[in-house]
């Protein structure tokens, strides 16, 4: 639904500590993250949408949120949060 306030970030978090659960579960991930992207030679800040791809077919339970979070992380990117300002459209 749009503007139904979800947050793209907190929910690839969740998503993220779901699949390695533990203390330490977003700083394995990105760890496994750049692994995988290291293995297959790919770039995460020049090649996102193939990154993003090759950690979806390492892992299949990684939804496309959770996988362009961990590849934000990887390349060093911030992971930016939605702003709690509203498009006045769709109040």
């Amino acid at each position: 639904m749009i503007g139904d306030g979800a947050d793209p970030v907190g929910r690839a978090e969740r998503e993220v500590r779901g699949l390695f659960a533990d203390d330490h579960a977003l700083d394995r991930a990105i760890r496994w993250a750049k692994d995988v992207l290291a293995q297959d030679g790919l770039d995460p800040a020049a090649q996102q949408l193939r990154a993003m791809r090759a950690l979806r077919r390492a892992d299949r339970r990684l939804s496309l949120v959770s996988a362009r979070y961990l590849v934000n992380a990887s390349s060093g990117r911030a992971n930016p949060r939605p702003s709690s300002r509203r498009n006045p459209l769709l109040r």
